[in-house]
């Protein structure tokens, strides 16, 4: 009986040595996305097979090769990047690289990776919040919407081949000619590109910050597209009635000060036959079926630090990212669609598409 106690792990020491790993992933998040902005991964990358030396990877990337050989250290210990210890050099496996450079589109997780250093810069600000309620307004997470933008270019490379055939009804609609609106729209990343591929379409585009909508605007005046426009607009309070044959929205809607009031606003201005093509995050309203999600921990980082906070400060919902595919198809309906497809892309698991019909 004594030695079958004696074998059994310690609870408490499991959990300590768990805490101990979930600090070391957290510090080389921060130095994953100091490899993706500087582009060590990517030049490291194109030296395979080859093992190379610190000097010699920061003379290719002209930067300070101490910080570097620094940098290249975490990357050792923690398990990305090969060293030989006789030689003193180092070396990108491919099967690592495969999942973070910008070479490989899509899968490059490193994008995400940006996300923490950028709202562990705001923590002062969210334990105010903590303290007081509110939150901080969208447009003072200023770095955090060029991280945006970088995931929608990724977006973009994935429209033509993956995502529209994926959606019902979509493609067909754009091949024969439509008018297109985009909520929270940003940067217009992903509205320019459909604006090029289906120049018998008319697109329009809506986001609350003007800054965004001007560098919109001026990408469009200088690709030369004239059927494409963007404006500064509150999705909730927009009186478009009958005049979109598609409406679409990428991660908007749980970010928002009142959703409901903006799927009424949605529902109102589509055509009878229109389609509402809303991406959000693939998660459940049911905490605990939250457990095991794959990116779950990052979900509800995320949404503390941004998407409940930017609702909040507009004195919002506050749904937050995690707020679920079931209370997204109730407030869906509830706005009057009356027929709505969940899609999932392999390539996403992050997450899901409602496309929905009146």
């Amino acid at each position: 009986m004594s030695t079958e106690a004696q074998a059994m792990p310690d609870p408490s020491q499991m959990f300590a040595m768990k805490l101990i790993q979930t600090l070391n992933n957290g510090a080389l998040c921060l130095m994953i996305s100091i490899g993706h902005r500087t582009g060590l991964f990517d030049t490291l990358a194109t030296l395979y097979p080859e093992y190379v030396s610190s000097q010699t990877l920061a003379q290719k990337t002209n930067l300070n090769e101490r910080y570097v050989r620094e940098w290249l250290g975490g990357m050792v210990v923690g398990g990305i990047i090969e060293y030989d210890s006789e030689s003193k050099t180092y070396r990108f496996p491919q099967e690592h690289a495969a999942f973070m450079t910008r070479a490989v589109g899509i899968k490059n997780m490193c994008v995400f990776s940006e996300w923490f250093p950028i709202l562990g810069s705001y923590e002062d600000n969210i334990l105010e919040c903590f303290k007081n309620g509110g939150g901080i307004p969208t447009k003072a997470y200023e770095r955090l919407h060029e991280v945006i933008a970088e995931r929608s270019r990724l977006t973009v490379t994935m429209l033509q081949s993956t995502i529209l055939p994926g959606l019902p009804g979509v493609l067909d609609k754009l091949k024969q000619g439509c008018n297109v609106l985009e909520i929270g729209c940003g940067r217009g990343l992903v509205t320019l590109d459909l604006a090029k591929h289906f120049p018998n379409c008319t697109f329009r585009g809506y986001d609350i910050l003007d800054n965004l909508i001007a560098d919109a605007n001026a990408e469009a005046a200088s690709s030369g597209l004239t059927n494409v426009s963007f404006h500064v607009q509150d999705v909730s309070q927009m009186e478009d009635v009958n005049k979109h044959d598609i409406v679409i929205g990428f991660d908007a809607m749980h970010d928002l000060a009142e959703p409901a009031d903006a799927l009424k606003c949605v529902y109102r201005a589509l055509k009878d036959d229109g389609i509402y093509a809303m991406l959000d995050v693939n998660a459940s309203s049911d905490l605990e079926k939250n457990k095991s999600h794959i990116l779950g921990p990052a979900i509800y980082t995320a949404s503390s630090y941004h998407c409940v906070s930017v609702s909040l400060a507009d004195g919002g919902k506050g749904l937050g990212a995690a707020w679920g595919t079931e209370l997204a198809l109730k407030m869906i309906k509830e706005a009057g669609f009356s027929k709505t497809e969940n899609i999932q892309f392999p390539h996403d698991a992050l997450s899901c598409w409602f496309v929905n019909r009146k």
